[in-house]
């Protein structure tokens, strides 16, 4: 309480101090005082006049604060603030003590207190007394020039003293206690009761040697009999001021607490008790059954029951192990399934690539001698359709490994361009433009081959006039991007979206049986769900198709290779 109180009171005296520093160097107190001694009696009375004006707008919500004088450095008084009527005058001795000590100390802001004893007798003492106080708090300091750094004045700050007063006037503790405030000369600052009277010594001069020996010693509350009688003694320092803020308790006060406190604690004690241990049998049931449940459930997903919900809504520790077991549990059987569901889908891409396959034997053989025939024929177009034909079979029958590097992939995508050719006579052309060091990566088989055929199916077939395809490969820092853009009719808006979700309705009239879907879904599942296809196009304009994959297999260098394929 005393710390809060001490916060309380050097809260004012710092607003005060700040005060007193905006006022010392607004340019109105310094052009004035610069020029004083220049100024005539009615100049000079103006000047006051300004600076009463100045103030009133900063200590009207503030009328504690009673008076504010302005000294030059001869001395020279300005009434910056206060009833001009009932001047606040003290006497000459007085004043230019506490001016001088404040020249000492260069500037610091000091306090001290004052009463009538220290003002001139007025024919108005009395009216200022009743409106102002019987005792004032005075700050005051000296201040230099801003311009040129050299002495230019004092200011003095009164404050009435029940100001202060009332800071800790109410504040009650214990009966017979007292609280008051002293300077570091044992003079009374502040007091609320009347053997304490502010402006006078405190009657025991030892007390504040006590309280200062007490201080170095980081020592704040010790024992000290007053007038025969045993007190506690609490203080706390204000540094700014130089003082202390003591209070006195006497121990009578205290013991007669003490026994009162000692029953209230006893029969406090067995009532914590009492419920101490029915908190702590509610706590370790709370604690015990969820514990059991939940070793029950991990019971069951060990032997392999998934299907398991523990109902715990409890916000505690206990409750988020159950909430983040349930969700556990719930997520393995969720991988379990889609687990499931993926080796379903593995198994019927295995299925469909199986029955696209034929019998490579018979049909190879068949198509070989076709092509010996054409040979010995010198039908050359048809020697040339039939070899990119085999070699396009030998693809679809799963020759070689399921990863090829992207050349082998553009050389199966360059043949079935070249069957195509004798379909589609001048009717598209194909641009390749792949990043050299991307040719010797690895992809997939047969993935870009179904795109291709899906834009000449779908795009440029219907389209009027000559289409073009162009087929990008590039790298994207750790991943590899193929672009298949076509210039054909595009894809309606209401198609897009569906497009990859739908299932290949209709085989016909394709090479190997795979769409769009079918190529997304096996790199799906081979890389991953980050990777796939995505579509973008613009009816009777353009479409393009971007495969997503991570790289694989070596690299070579970074340079361009393009080239152009006409059919």
């Amino acid at each position: 309480m005393m710390n809060q109180v001490s916060e309380n009171i050097k809260n004012e005296l710092v607003q005060i101090e700040n005060d007193s520093v905006n006022i010392a160097f607004s340019d109105m107190i310094q052009n004035t005082l610069d020029s004083f001694n220049t100024l005539n009696e009615w100049e000079k009375n103006e000047v006051e006049l300004k600076m009463h004006s100045m103030l009133v707008k900063r200590f009207s919500f503030f009328p504690s604060v009673t008076d504010v004088l302005v000294f030059t450095r001869n001395k020279e008084k300005i009434i910056a603030y206060g009833d001009v009527h009932f001047k606040f005058k003290l006497k000459s001795d007085y004043l230019n003590s506490i001016l001088e000590e404040t020249t000492t100390n260069n500037g610091v802001p000091l306090w001290t207190i004052q009463d009538k004893a220290n003002e001139e007798d007025s024919n108005n003492s009395s009216f200022r007394i009743e409106n102002y106080g019987k005792r004032g708090i005075l700050l005051y300091r000296s201040f230099k020039s801003l311009q040129h750094g050299t002495p230019l004045g004092y200011i003095l700050i009164r404050v009435d003293e029940k100001y202060i007063l009332n800071k800790f006037k109410h504040i009650d503790l214990g009966h017979g206690a007292d609280i008051f405030i002293l300077n570091s000369n044992g003079m009374v600052m502040s007091g609320r009761s009347a053997e304490v009277k502010a402006a006078k010594m405190y009657p025991d001069s030892e007390l504040i040697q006590e309280i200062k020996t007490n201080k170095e010693n980081e020592i704040y509350s010790f024992n000290r009999t007053i007038s025969g009688k045993r007190n506690l003694i609490a203080y706390t320092y204000i540094p700014s001021a130089d003082w202390y803020v003591v209070s006195t308790i006497p121990f009578s006060y205290i013991n007669d607490e003490s026994i009162r406190i000692g029953i209230y604690i006893a029969i406090l004690g067995v009532v914590c008790f009492v419920l101490a241990l029915l908190l702590s049998f509610i706590v370790s049931r709370s604690i015990s059954n969820p514990l059991k449940q939940l070793l029950d459930s991990m019971n069951n997903v060990k032997k392999g029951k998934f299907v398991v919900q523990i109902e715990d809504r409890s916000s505690d520790e206990l409750g988020v192990v159950i909430t983040n077991f349930n969700t556990m549990v719930s997520e393995l059987q969720f991988l379990i399934d889609e687990v499931k569901s993926k080796e379903a889908l593995k198994r019927r891409a295995e299925l469909s690539t199986l029955q696209a396959q034929i019998n490579p034997h018979f049909l190879s053989n068949t198509l070989n001698t076709v092509r010996w025939l054409a040979n010995v024929q010198k039908a050359e177009n048809i020697s040339s359709l039939i070899t990119s034909l085999i070699q396009l079979l030998h693809v679809c029958m799963g020759k070689g490994g399921e990863l090829i590097n992207i050349r082998e992939e553009i050389e199966y995508v360059k043949n079935y361009l070249n069957i195509m050719t004798y379909r589609y006579y001048d009717k598209f052309r194909v641009h390749f433009e792949m990043e050299e060091g991307v040719l010797d990566l690895k992809i997939l088989k047969f993935i870009m081959q179904p795109i291709v055929e899906n834009s000449l199916l779908h795009g440029i077939e219907p389209m009027e006039g000559q289409g073009l395809i162009i087929i990008k490969g590039y790298r994207a820092e750790d991943q590899l991007i193929i672009t298949i853009t076509d210039n054909g009719v595009g894809i309606p808006s209401y198609k897009m979206n569906n497009l990859l979700q739908e299932k290949l309705q209709n085989k016909e009239g394709k090479l190997s049986g795979m769409g769009i879907r079918n190529v997304d879904e096996r790199i799906k599942l081979y890389f991953g769900e980050a990777y796939g296809i995505s579509i973008q196009s613009v009816p009777n304009m353009l479409t393009t198709i971007e495969i997503t994959i991570p790289i694989t297999g070596e690299e070579g260098h970074n340079t361009y290779a393009q080239s152009t394929y006409s059919g």
